[in-house]
């Protein structure tokens, strides 16, 4: 009976070794501009995410200028020039924003295939002043 739960625990304990040596941390990053975005705006920002495969968590840090944002959000899928619905909402503060927020396997598939953006929306343009594509 000891020997068995001796073997039941070191399963247990080498599938979640194999399962975090598959994890795996990816930087992303989005640089945005009112280019982008289609508004003539020249406020801009850069955004700096990092992909935990393992728990499909993303840690976003958002430096923005020359915007007051009335809205962050992250929108999937769609790829340079199209639009999207939002798949999360940033937390406003002054700049820069960070914080962390948990993906869906469908939402996450779609970060690493470079179709998710991420917008600023601003009271002079609520669709959107400036975005920029998040790729790795």
């Amino acid at each position: 009976m000891r020997k068995t739960a001796h073997l039941i625990f070191a399963g247990v304990f080498l599938l979640g070794t194999v399962s975090a040596v598959n994890a795996e941390s990816i930087s992303l990053v989005a640089h945005l501009l009112g280019s982008t975005a289609h508004s003539g705006s020249d406020a801009f920002a850069e955004a700096q995410f990092t992909y935990d495969s393992n728990s499909r968590a993303l840690e976003y840090y958002v430096n923005y200028d020359g915007v007051a944002p009335v809205k962050v959000d992250i929108h999937g899928p769609g790829g340079a020039g199209g639009n999207a619905p939002a798949i999360a909402t940033l937390p406003l503060s002054e700049s820069p924003i960070s914080g962390t927020v948990t993906l869906t396997g469908e939402q996450a598939a779609e970060l690493l295939a470079g179709k998710t953006y991420l917008d600023i929306h601003s009271q002079a343009y609520p669709d959107g002043e400036i975005r920029g594509q998040i790729t790795r």
